[in-house]
């Protein structure tokens, strides 16, 4: 039964908090606990466990309001994976989400609304011709930077009916140090903001 439950200085040091803040929470009903006779704190394990996810969800919402979000809509998982490792070099905090085909994109797109869009061209379901398109005659997308990636040659694009002008377009393989600079920019602008 005593391993269900720790000190004050205990928990605190599990969860990164002063001694202090600890006992503050367990009082405020945050942590669940007792004093024992000796006017001791214990506190239970899982309420601690708790606490601890907590304080990590709370930690990531914060580093992700700070960060430059972006969306890849791919159905390339190694190119994805290649797009996250380069990413992960950038000189700022980035949140990468990714979709596998068109469909799913155009929902993250509300859900997470990304700073920057990077989407291929040749999706399954709803195309990328179609996703950029669309979202260029949105007006609350208007600040979002649009970056396509195709294997494509520039006839066949414009075959398809092309892609607006505000819209970069990108051939593989990726100039990734030019795509980096099209980030720093849009961080750049962010922090200005």
């Amino acid at each position: 039964m005593v391993e269900n439950y720790c000190t004050t200085r205990e928990a605190a040091k599990q969860l990164g908090i002063s001694v202090r803040t600890a006992q503050q929470w367990l009082e405020r009903g945050l942590l669940e606990g007792w004093k024992t006779a000796g006017g001791h704190r214990r506190i239970t394990r899982n309420s601690v466990l708790r606490a601890m996810k907590e304080v990590r969800e709370e930690d990531r919402k914060h580093r992700e309001a700070d960060s430059l979000k972006v969306l890849v809509i791919e159905d390339d998982a190694a190119l994805l994976k290649l797009y996250r490792t380069q990413m992960s070099f950038w000189p700022f905090d980035v949140t990468v989400y990714s979709a596998p085909n068109g469909y799913e994109g155009l929902l993250m797109v509300g859900e997470v609304a990304p700073l920057l869009l990077l989407c291929d061209l040749r999706l399954p379901g709803v195309s990328g011709f179609q996703i950029v398109r669309s979202l260029c005659n949105i007006e609350r997308y208007s600040e979002m930077a649009i970056v396509v990636v195709s294997g494509l040659p520039a006839e066949e694009i414009d075959a398809h009916g092309g892609v607006p002008p505000r819209v970069e377009v990108m051939s593989k393989p990726i100039d990734f140090a030019r795509l980096e600079a099209i980030a720093c920019n849009l961080a750049a602008r962010e922090q200005a903001a």
